[in-house]
Protein backbone atom coordinates (compact mmCIF):
# COMPACT_ATOMS: atom_id res chain seq x y z
CA UNK A 1 0.00 0.00 0.00
CA UNK A 2 1.40 3.47 -1.05
CA UNK A 3 2.33 5.90 2.19
CA UNK A 4 2.20 8.97 0.08
CA UNK A 5 -0.03 9.66 -3.47
CA UNK A 6 0.23 13.10 -5.37
CA UNK A 7 -2.90 15.00 -6.03
CA UNK A 8 -3.19 13.96 -9.56
CA UNK A 9 -3.11 10.39 -8.40
CA UNK A 10 -5.89 10.89 -6.01
CA UNK A 11 -7.89 12.87 -8.06
CA UNK A 12 -6.76 10.10 -11.00
CA UNK A 13 -7.85 6.80 -9.01
CA UNK A 14 -11.12 8.82 -7.79
CA UNK A 15 -11.69 9.14 -11.20
CA UNK A 16 -11.34 5.18 -12.25
CA UNK A 17 -13.68 4.42 -9.57
CA UNK A 18 -16.23 6.60 -10.71
CA UNK A 19 -17.23 8.23 -7.54
CA UNK A 20 -17.98 12.03 -6.71
CA UNK A 21 -16.08 14.16 -4.49
CA UNK A 22 -18.71 13.80 -1.74
CA UNK A 23 -19.34 10.02 -2.86
CA UNK A 24 -15.28 9.42 -2.27
CA UNK A 25 -14.72 11.11 0.68
CA UNK A 26 -17.84 9.04 2.54
CA UNK A 27 -15.82 5.85 1.41
CA UNK A 28 -12.78 6.89 3.31
CA UNK A 29 -14.30 8.84 6.39
CA UNK A 30 -13.28 11.84 5.38
CA UNK A 31 -14.84 15.11 4.65
CA UNK A 32 -15.42 16.23 1.31
CA UNK A 33 -12.79 19.16 1.48
CA UNK A 34 -10.10 16.81 2.74
CA UNK A 35 -10.33 15.01 -0.90
CA UNK A 36 -10.62 18.31 -2.51
CA UNK A 37 -7.39 19.21 -1.10
CA UNK A 38 -5.46 15.84 -1.67
CA UNK A 39 -6.46 16.42 -4.97
CA UNK A 40 -5.47 19.46 -5.35
CA UNK A 41 -1.88 18.71 -3.47
CA UNK A 42 -2.22 21.38 -1.20
CA UNK A 43 -2.71 18.91 1.98
CA UNK A 44 -0.64 16.13 3.01
CA UNK A 45 -1.83 13.85 5.98
CA UNK A 46 0.39 12.83 8.85
CA UNK A 47 -0.73 9.79 9.02
CA UNK A 48 -0.31 7.04 5.72
CA UNK A 49 -3.88 5.70 6.45
CA UNK A 50 -5.90 7.46 3.89
CA UNK A 51 -3.55 6.39 0.81
CA UNK A 52 -3.42 3.01 2.42
CA UNK A 53 -7.56 3.02 1.98
CA UNK A 54 -7.44 4.75 -0.99
CA UNK A 55 -5.40 1.72 -2.67
CA UNK A 56 -7.79 -0.60 -0.84
CA UNK A 57 -10.69 1.20 -2.56
CA UNK A 58 -8.95 0.58 -5.65
CA UNK A 59 -7.94 -2.52 -5.16
CA UNK A 60 -11.16 -3.48 -4.78
CA UNK A 61 -13.04 -1.85 -7.77
CA UNK A 62 -9.92 -3.85 -10.04
CA UNK A 63 -10.62 -7.04 -8.95
CA UNK A 64 -14.77 -6.18 -9.60
CA UNK A 65 -13.70 -5.36 -13.00
CA UNK A 66 -11.67 -8.07 -13.41
CA UNK A 67 -14.28 -10.45 -12.31
CA UNK A 68 -17.08 -8.98 -15.15
CA UNK A 69 -14.05 -9.00 -17.79
CA UNK A 70 -13.58 -12.51 -17.19
CA UNK A 71 -17.28 -12.83 -17.60
CA UNK A 72 -18.04 -10.35 -20.47
CA UNK A 73 -14.79 -12.39 -22.35
CA UNK A 74 -16.88 -15.54 -22.17
CA UNK A 75 -19.84 -14.09 -23.67
CA UNK A 76 -21.50 -13.39 -20.46
CA UNK A 77 -24.26 -10.67 -20.71
CA UNK A 78 -22.47 -8.82 -17.90
CA UNK A 79 -25.90 -6.82 -15.76
CA UNK A 80 -24.68 -3.57 -13.71
CA UNK A 81 -26.53 -3.32 -10.33
CA UNK A 82 -27.56 0.22 -9.58
CA UNK A 83 -26.61 -0.37 -5.88
CA UNK A 84 -25.82 -0.62 -3.34
CA UNK A 85 -23.10 1.43 -4.62
CA UNK A 86 -23.15 4.89 -6.52
CA UNK A 87 -24.32 4.57 -10.04
CA UNK A 88 -20.79 6.01 -10.73
CA UNK A 89 -19.12 2.99 -9.75
CA UNK A 90 -20.84 0.55 -11.91
CA UNK A 91 -20.10 2.77 -14.77
CA UNK A 92 -16.48 2.71 -13.96
CA UNK A 93 -16.87 -0.69 -14.22
CA UNK A 94 -18.85 -0.80 -17.16
CA UNK A 95 -16.38 1.30 -19.00
CA UNK A 96 -13.14 -0.73 -17.68
CA UNK A 97 -14.89 -3.95 -18.75
CA UNK A 98 -15.80 -2.72 -22.70
CA UNK A 99 -11.85 -1.19 -22.50
CA UNK A 100 -10.79 -4.94 -22.01
CA UNK A 101 -13.69 -7.07 -23.72
CA UNK A 102 -14.85 -4.12 -26.23
CA UNK A 103 -17.88 -6.65 -27.97
CA UNK A 104 -19.10 -6.84 -23.89
CA UNK A 105 -22.95 -6.90 -23.24
CA UNK A 106 -23.79 -4.43 -20.53
CA UNK A 107 -26.68 -4.26 -19.56
CA UNK A 108 -28.59 -2.40 -16.38
CA UNK A 109 -29.64 -5.03 -13.86
CA UNK A 110 -33.19 -5.31 -13.12
CA UNK A 111 -35.03 -5.83 -10.01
Amino acid sequence: MPDRMSGAEVAATRHLVGLTRVEFAEKLGVNPHTVKDLESGRLAPKTTGIYSDIAALRARHDAEASRLSTGAAEGIPIALPASPEPRGWYLALGARVLDRVPDAMLTWHEG
